[in-house]
């Protein structure tokens, strides 16, 4: 998608610096030499191969749409980026880059030319020292500000005749020297961000704020050296202590959403763990360092471990990207979010799970979606907003001369009260705020951008088993007598796999003391492995046929799961299947507004289940995985917005291919990398409360965004009158910025207790 940013576009040829030989605009601090140890820089490194790494930054400044517009153009500024990509509300940044160019040090080294200083510390530590610098930037505003306004009513107590010469000069020279602090450290961020904007040929947020800043401190020194008056300081000092309070209440709530995203939503996972020779499934939250993980084909390691089993493989993509298999041997150390392939394995835990880790394997694994169109009118109305608010404050200050007096305090007073800043924040506060809420609920929602998504969908794509069938189904075995040792080779091998129909046959065959070896589940197909002297082959009859020797059966088992041992086929597997508590009442519900369909990879034998709830046209059955990425491809050829709705075990491509995807999760230690939202099975009945949810914070958005923009209007109007001095403009402009924020808040708060989470 082309971007069409209003703002100044960065110069490719003019500002397209190398990141090996670091651009001139870059310092080479003794600050970032700790990075070029491998052992700090592997702190934020968390992928990298020859070609391809990336690290993640926390990055405290960030606060506002132009912070995100700059950095996630990192790509146009120097060579050896492939793509950045902002977190607003936890203030991360994350770069894709290629090692062979740059390095973790550069790459903070460019961070800081932009005005964007990365906090160098562990990630295991949890401390915000950015609401503590803007604490000290405005207690010396306040002290500064307090003392020149005794000084200056002073002056105006002493009316025409003045004060005595000797103290008011001594006045005028103790306020200037008040004043410069303020001037030099407590507006710092303002003027440190104005001016990496325009050195990158950009114009972002705060510049005019950083003109009126300067334009009100330029007037009061010219008036007292010039004996014209005491000047403006007191509204100076005045102006940067409440624009701090705004900065302030802005980091307190962004503090507050990230709290919510990373502490109180979690992964609604599960995996078994042998303790005392039984083995349990247990909420990963309950794993401790020295237990015994037992984990099966396609689950996600979710600690750091030792391999106890003999052999396993382990796919790490999750971790860096390299798909290729990793044989381990027993003693092995296994890192968290390695993902089982093949034979089951067993592992001794050397540390506790971290949520935050998991989060991240899962938020930077998928392929990236296209930004919301809100999020991006957002973003891009606060360029143009602070463009117009310029020519605004410009035309004013024209039209008012030759009053100079009341020309300054009209130029200052538009570009302080029509900073966007209230705007940009209703968005990524009404969002953060509602991801908060449902994590709390168990729903985890990938970013900000997801729930929006969610309400734009029209089309509604359903799995079936594992989804929409409860997993807990019987299974029964039809056809050739299998003889104990048979069923002890069957249990062995089925027992390897997350899938509900092997877990169903595993639960009617029993516990196998046999161990399966040579594993090799196929997505969509079935399970195939060696279990002693029996190679056993459990999955759809095409497949199995194709791999045995008795293809002629085809036309009577071409909807079947089917067992082969030895290239024979024994018999089919029959399945019970039955809907979750709540489904048809679910399906009842959101086809009232959006179309349904039904993709599944199984036989048509839970047709007349499902008939009650789907078209006959709409149910698509013994779909492989390329067939239901295609059959969705096809919906969205007719310009519908699809919603995939699975378990994740079969259905990662369509997730991926999807407009939106929220995979089900069940009791296994699966991760879906392609999907937005993890719901919990048992919620299942909640998708259309989580859809009139994502509706109801839409309207919070607009709503929170009209009253921005109407007291702007209104605030402009006033300013440009001269009704309007700049100190009473510094003190409605947190003003707003905190209605706003307590708007979104409050709308995201009375949605979610308004509905019903069953």
């Amino acid at each position: 998608m082309t971007d069409v940013s209003p703002q100044l576009a960065l110069s490719k040829t003019d500002t397209k610096a190398s990141c090996c030989a670091p651009p001139c605009c870059v310092e080479r601090s003794t600050v970032y030499e700790i990075l070029d140890e491998s052992s700090t820089a592997a702190q934020f490194v968390e992928e990298r191969d020859a070609t391809h790494a990336s690290c993640t930054f926390t990055v405290p400044v960030i606060h506002c749409a132009s912070c995100v517009w700059t950095l996630e153009r990192l790509p146009q500024v120097a060579e050896g980026i492939h793509a950045s990509v902002v977190d607003l509300t936890r203030k991360t940044v994350r770069i894709e880059y290629n090692p062979a160019i740059t390095s973790v040090r550069l790459l903070a080294e460019l961070l800081t030319s932009l005005n964007f200083p990365p906090l160098l510390q562990d990630k295991r530590e949890s401390t915000s020292p950015v609401s503590r610098t803007t604490l000290q930037r405005l207690g010396v505003a306040g002290f500064s500000g307090a003392n020149i306004m005794l000084f200056s009513i002073a002056a105006y107590l002493a009316g025409p005749a003045g004060l005595p010469p000797a103290l008011d000069v001594a006045f005028r020279i103790i306020s200037i020297i008040l004043a410069i602090p303020v001037v030099l450290y407590s507006a710092a961020p303002w003027w440190r961000s104005a001016l990496s904007s325009l050195r990158h040929r950009t114009i972002n947020l705060d510049v005019p704020v950083a003109l009126g800043i300067a334009a009100i401190f330029t007037r009061s020194i010219v008036d007292i050296v010039t004996n014209q008056g005491f000047g403006y300081l007191d509204s100076f000092t005045g102006l940067v202590f409440f624009l701090l309070i705004g900065r302030l209440v802005q980091e307190k709530a962004f503090q507050a959403i990230s709290f919510n995203r990373t502490v109180r939503s979690f992964f609604p996972l599960g995996v078994r763990v042998v303790r005392k020779d039984v083995n349990a499934l247990v909420p990963i939250e309950s794993i401790a360092v020295g237990d015994v993980l037992d984990l099966r084909n396609g689950e996600v390691l979710p600690c750091d471990a030792k391999l106890v089993s003999p052999t396993s493989q382990m796919d790490y993509s999750f971790v860096t990207g390299e798909h290729k298999p990793h044989a381990c041997v027993k003693g092995d150390v296994l890192m968290a979010g390695g993902k089982v392939i093949g034979t089951s394995m067993r592992c001794f835990v050397t540390s506790d799970v971290s949520h935050g880790h998991l989060a991240s394997l899962w938020e930077r694994n998928s392929a990236p979606r296209p930004r919301t169109q809100l999020i991006d009118i957002s973003s891009r109305f606060g360029a143009v907003f602070t463009l117009v608010t310029v020519l605004i404050a410009l035309t004013a200050f024209a039209v008012w001369l030759p009053d100079m007096a009341m020309a300054s305090n009209v130029l200052i007073a538009v570009l302080i009260i029509a900073c966007p800043c209230a705007m940009t924040l209703a968005a990524p506060i009404a969002l953060g705020t509602a991801m908060g809420l449902l994590g709390r609920k168990g729903i985890m929602i990938r970013n900000t951008g997801t729930l929006l998504e969610l309400e734009r969908a029209n089309h509604i794509v359903f799995d079936k088993t594992g989804t929409l069938t409860t997993l807990h189904c019987e299974a029964k075995y039809a056809g050739i007598a299998l003889s104990p040792c048979e069923q002890h080779a069957v249990a062995a091998l089925v027992s390897e796999s997350t899938h509900p129909v092997s877990k169903a046959l595993a639960a009617t065959l029993g516990l196998s003391t046999l161990q399966a070896y040579d594993v090799q589940e196929i997505p969509g197909q079935g399970i195939r492995g060696t279990v002693g002297k029996h190679t056993i082959t459990v999955g759809s009859a095409p497949w199995v046929m194709q791999l045995s020797k008795q293809s002629e059966q085809a036309h009577t088992l071409s909807n079947a799961t089917l067992i082969a041992i030895d290239g024979h086929i024994k018999g089919e597997v029959v399945v019970g299947s039955a809907l979750r508590k709540g489904v048809p009442e679910m399906i009842c519900d959101v086809r009232e507004r959006l179309g349904t369909s039904m993709i599944s990879g199984d036989g048509t034998s839970d047709r007349r289940l499902l008939e009650p709830f789907f078209a006959d046209e709409a149910m698509y059955f013994g779909m492989l995985p390329a067939d239901k990425v295609k059959k969705i491809s096809e919906l969205q050829a007719r310009g519908e917005r699809v919603l995939m709705v699975g378990d994740g075990l079969n259905d990662a491509a369509a997730m991926n291919t999807a407009n939106v995807a929220i995979a089900v999760s069940n009791d296994t230690s699966t991760i879906v990398p392609a999907c937005d939202v993890i719901l919990p099975g048992t919620m299942m009945s909640s998708i259309p409360t989580l859809l009139r949810y994502a509706r109801t914070i839409r309207g919070v958005i607009i709503a929170t965004f009209a009253v921005s923009l109407v007291y702007n209007a209104i605030g402009i109007t006033l300013a440009v009158t001269g009704a309007l001095s700049p100190l009473a403009v510094a003190i409605l402009m947190p003003i707003s910025s905190l209605t706003v924020i307590g708007l979104a808040v409050a709308g995201a708060h009375l949605a979610v207790r308004r509905e019903s989470w069953k």
